[in-house]
């Protein structure tokens, strides 16, 4: 092959490279926008009143970042039970309130988690990296263990925080609970369970071509996109300083249920139940009904309830303290 024949070769290489690069750049600075304000989702969570929630407490996380919790201790004094609350997308452990209030005058002693990049913990909209959050759970599983060695633990977790406790049931950080209750578990992007995520159901909006090139460029070993935007969410603009807005490609990542699904409800072996709305504007309850009973999950649909009704509502939150008290849990 002659040296002509090969400057053309590199040129063309070259060209092609550097084609790559700038449509990656392009997808790369393409901005996230937030949908428009789901009034559904700002109204439910303005039912629920902090008033009277206990102050954060915090543990320090293996990296060295204090994260933060409320803890709500149960009512009887008893020390034999414990529940984790992992709260929804764009929120913070307010959002748990009814449900751990009555966990504690239940005998279970209830711990709402700020999720590390949600209200009082670490940099809202991100984190370090993918898996930093069962780290975290993991710590703070063990920091509780310190005061209550012989606790039988439970993980509860609402929308993204079910898929995240979906993901955690079917790890080897799974065998630390008894019991996981999962309330309108968001179950990732391809899930049956998704009603179409546009009009008056939209709730996040993904930068695709930001996702897109930040998994390209993962394969070639480049990961400091992974620390951008990705993902807006439909928050009211009064709402903002109190909620997350958008999340980080790793933070969007850690923060669902695993892409096999499936396979960590069936890895659970029949720890799991599910709570759902009927009148769920983000989840179909008709597809939790079809698809989870086969892999041995117990399922609660309540009529007349939506997706933040499931976090407060009297009739939710019977279901919610029935689930945990299953035999086995």
């Amino acid at each position: 092959m002659s040296v002509s024949t090969l400057t053309h070769i590199a040129l063309g290489l070259l060209a092609l490279v550097g084609a790559a690069a700038i449509a990656a750049a392009l997808m790369l600075a393409s901005p996230v926008r937030p949908p428009p304000t789901l009034a559904s989702i700002h109204e439910g969570a303005m039912r629920i009143d902090a008033v009277g929630a206990p102050n954060m407490s915090r543990f320090q996380a293996r990296d060295g970042t204090w994260l933060a919790y409320r803890l709500y201790p149960a009512a009887s004094g008893a020390r034999d039970r414990i529940a984790i609350l992992a709260h929804g997308s764009s929120a913070s452990s307010i959002e748990m309130d009814r449900i751990a209030t009555a966990l504690a005058q239940a005998g279970v002693t209830a711990v709402a988690l700020d999720i590390r990049g949600h209200g009082a913990s670490g940099t809202r909209g991100d984190i370090a990296y993918r898996g930093e959050l069962d780290d975290d759970l993991a710590d703070l599983v063990a920091e509780l263990r310190k005061a209550a060695p012989a606790a039988r633990f439970s993980l509860i977790g609402h929308s993204a925080g079910g898929g995240f406790a979906l993901r955690i049931a079917g790890s080897p950080l799974g065998d630390a609970f008894d019991r996981f209750v999962l309330l309108a578990p968001y179950l990732g992007y391809s899930a049956p369970t998704n009603r179409p995520a546009e009009g008056p159901g939209r709730w996040a909006s993904p930068d695709t071509p930001r996702i897109v090139a930040t998994v390209m460029l993962e394969r070639i070993g480049i990961d400091w996109p992974q620390s951008l935007p990705a993902i807006a969410f439909a928050n009211a603009p009064e709402a903002k300083m109190g909620v997350t807005s958008q999340y980080s490609f790793r933070l969007m990542q850690n923060y669902t249920a695993p892409l096999d699904w499936k396979g960590a409800f069936l890895r659970a072996k029949g720890r799991i139940a599910v709570v759902a709305g009927a009148d769920d504007e983000l989840m179909d309850a008709e597809a939790y009904r079809r698809e989870l009973p086969p892999l041995g999950v117990a399922m609660t649909i309540l009529p007349n309830v939506d997706h933040m009704g499931v976090v407060y509502r009297p009739e939710a939150i019977r279901a919610i303290l029935a689930a945990i008290a299953e035999p086995g849990a």
